[in-house]
């Protein structure tokens, strides 16, 4: 276990798949480590775990799964308190002999750790229309006790008891995100959730953020093979939709060309004063790894601390500085003496106001570039390491020279006159006609489009719902439980 620890803290790597290596004279030999080396994709893989094994003083646990092709899969996750398991199994079991019975949309965001995206934005929607809605979030998040009571009994604590019931008892699940993040931790070897994750055929995904940027196509990030993978997506245009339609086993009936409801958000405020500048660069594992080499990812954030710090320019103006959400976790875990030297230079608080307020937004690869444009920024695509990344991506990405909406800037030193040109101008005409080949849904009403849109799919077979499988044999309880 110290040494698998290690491997991760040496290349991040949080699914380690298991070979077998058969040392000879001449030559090693490697085979994949499976329960049958003829095994086929089946569902049942999705279920498949160990229990967690506790890493000692490391605050971490690990557990060995099977991919969809019956591949052995060690996986290292956060520690979670005991509390949590029984917690989810006893609302499993009260809403199996619920007289109520009624069904539940539920809604959240990655990790259930915001409420600032789309999946909030439809949520807010739908409880003012008065659906059996109830959105999740984490009780730490610093606005939940206010969300609380605008919402009461429709907004519940991540890893809840009434958060377990509620997912029990769902009809959809609409998340900004891959439906795995409603679990209880991310990379985790839940069993009652993913039954009921499989069980479900209404999984509506309304993204993250527009999946122009880089081609997480390549990556398999929408393969249908997944079990769980979403059975509908939302798109924010015809361009989109041939990404989709191209890349993946996904119908035309299976795309909601709607937009995205909190780009809606950033449309209204788009003629508000702005005058901040954002400067937050995308998830890089490739290079978050034990050590912080020059050019790397974390690199070249000291690297733009240490230019704000220098400059006059930025003396009288506000700079948020965002680490990514995965990228701050491991630096906290791996370099927590770097964490705390620069603590305070990080933005804390909501990425969408940070974004509305800004003049200026500075990323590479992220989709924040889109929701940034759509508000009124100027955005500067920093593409130094475009060439590795793509290698590290697998392929090309899709935003290229041609298309993008923004200043290419490719070595840093270049980077400050390219913010001051644009702090002091307008979006320029060019730029907003390639964004609205990217983004044709930019009306304003993209939250009431989508919502007619879904409410057609969740009561499309209402009078002739799918079933949801049966209860747990109590073999499978036992199975679970233990």
């Amino acid at each position: 276990m110290k040494e698998i620890y290690k491997h991760y803290v040496t290349t991040s790597e949080i699914n380690t798949p298991i070979f077998i290596k058969l040392s000879h004279a001449d030559h090693d030999y490697w085979y994949n480590f499976k329960s049958d080396s003829k095994h086929k994709y089946n569902k049942n893989h999705y279920l498949y775990n160990t229990r967690s094994y506790r890493l000692g003083q490391m605050n971490s646990e690990l557990f060995i799964r099977k991919s969809i092709t019956g591949q052995y899969v060690i996986v290292l996750t956060s520690i979670m308190s005991k509390s949590i398991i029984i917690k989810e199994r006893f609302a499993y079991l009260i809403s199996l002999f619920s007289l109520n019975k009624k069904k539940y949309d539920i809604y959240f965001e990655k990790f259930s750790a915001g409420a600032s995206e789309s999946a909030f934005e439809l949520f807010k929607y739908a409880f003012k229309m008065g659906d059996s809605c109830v959105y999740i979030l984490e009780n730490g998040h610093p606005e939940f006790k206010n969300l609380k009571q605008q919402y009461g009994r429709a907004l519940v604590g991540k890893n809840s008891f009434l958060a377990f019931y509620h997912i029990f008892l769902a009809r959809s699940f609409l998340s900004s995100d891959l439906v795995g993040h409603i679990q209880r931790r991310l990379y985790d070897n839940d069993y009652l959730i993913k039954k009921k994750v499989l069980s479900t055929d209404k999984k509506i995904m309304l993204q993250h953020g527009p999946c122009m940027a880089t081609n997480i196509f390549e990556r398999g990030y929408f393969n249908r093979k997944v079990p769980i993978a979403p059975d509908y997506m939302l798109v924010n245009s015809n361009f989109e939709k041939n990404l989709f339609l191209k890349n993946t086993g996904y119908t035309e009936k299976e795309l909601m060309v709607t937009g995205l409801p909190n780009i809606d958000l950033y449309v209204k405020e788009k003629q508000n004063e702005k005058n901040q500048i954002t400067f937050m660069l995308t998830w890089r594992p490739w290079d978050l790894t034990g050590s912080i080499e020059v050019g790397s990812y974390l690199d070249r954030y000291f690297s733009f601390l240490e230019l704000i710090r220098k400059e006059k320019f930025y003396k009288d103006k506000k700079i948020n500085v965002i680490l990514h959400p995965k990228s701050k976790i491991i630096l906290q875990e791996q370099f927590p003496d770097i964490y705390d030297k620069y603590e305070e230079s990080f933005y804390v608080g909501d990425i969408k106001d940070a974004l509305l307020n800004s003049k200026v937004v500075i990323s590479d690869y992220s989709s924040i570039t889109f929701y940034a444009f759509a508000g009124g920024s100027n955005v500067i695509f920093y593409w130094e390491d475009k060439a590795l990344a793509e290698v590290e991506y697998g392929a090309p990405n899709i935003l290229q020279k041609e298309i993008a909406f923004g200043g290419i800037v490719e070595r840093f030193k270049d980077l400050h006159a390219e913010i001051v040109y644009n702090y002091n101008n307008p979006q320029s005409p060019f730029h907003t006609a390639q964004f609205s080949k990217l983004m044709e849904c930019t009306s304003g009403h993209n939250t009431e489009n989508t919502y007619d849109y879904i409410q057609n799919i969740i009561f499309q077979n209402e009078h002739n719902p799918l079933e949801e499988e049966s209860a747990f044999s109590m073999s499978e309880k036992q199975s679970s439980a233990s």
